[in-house]
């Protein structure tokens, strides 16, 4: 037992030995990295504590007067603030915030491609907001005759956030659009979603009409 605790220390006292041999060969460079390595740390701390925390700030008084010509639908006014904000302040939560009211006013414009870019560029956790905007982006789709992309944005929203709001009103959407494709099939499925998991939904209400019709078109119907 003595001798193999003994060859224990040995070996940790060798490779010890050779880590400090090539500290000692590769001192400037151990040294370079190390100072590379802290100067990315302080870079991350204040630009995660200091400068994006002061630039959110500013952003929140700088959209206010955006946000309040958007309340009283002087969006022509609205959006090159809102534009402003996205560029000078595209790092922060205001920032993508502004990317979602600049879709909302193109939407509003009917220039659908334009809502779309923004709207693709809006990022938030939120769990209606976010469904919301994705949702949107499908309504823009539709508009511009894009079924197979309205498709996919809807079904994205259904996942982005379940719930009893959002969730049933993408699932009937993305049921119609099911059914202009002719995928009767994955309509009935959705209508059938929204019948069992939605029940108490406003959709929910009249969905018996949509899922027979479905049903027939799909050749299931007895």
């Amino acid at each position: 037992m003595a001798n193999e605790n003994n060859d224990v220390l040995l070996g940790v006292e060798e490779r010890w030995s050779r880590l400090e041999n090539f500290f000692q060969e590769n001192k400037k460079r151990v040294s370079t990295i190390a100072t590379i390595v802290l100067i990315a740390i302080a870079g991350y701390v204040g630009y995660t504590y200091w400068y994006l925390p002061g630039q959110e700030q500013e952003a929140e008084v700088a959209i206010f007067p955006a946000q309040r010509l958007f309340g009283i639908d002087s969006i022509n006014k609205a959006i090159p603030m809102f534009e402003q904000i996205a560029d000078d302040y595209g790092a922060t939560k205001i920032g993508h915030t502004a990317n979602y009211y600049l879709g909302v006013c193109y939407f509003r414009k009917k220039e659908y491609q334009k809502a779309i870019d923004y709207l693709s560029k809006f990022n938030a956790g939120d769990v209606m907001v976010s469904p919301i905007a994705v949702g949107l982006m499908g309504d823009a789709e539709m508009q511009l005759g894009h079924n197979d992309a309205a498709l996919e944005d809807y079904l994205t929203a259904i996942k982005r956030s379940e719930n009893d709001l959002t969730t049933p009103i993408f699932l009937q959407k993305a049921a119609f659009v099911c059914e202009q494709k002719h995928d009767y099939a994955q309509a009935l499925s959705l209508y059938q979603n929204i019948k069992t998991q939605y029940h108490n939904s406003t959709e929910a209400q009249n969905i018996d009409k949509y899922i027979a019709r479905a049903k027939v078109e799909a050749g299931t119907a007895q």
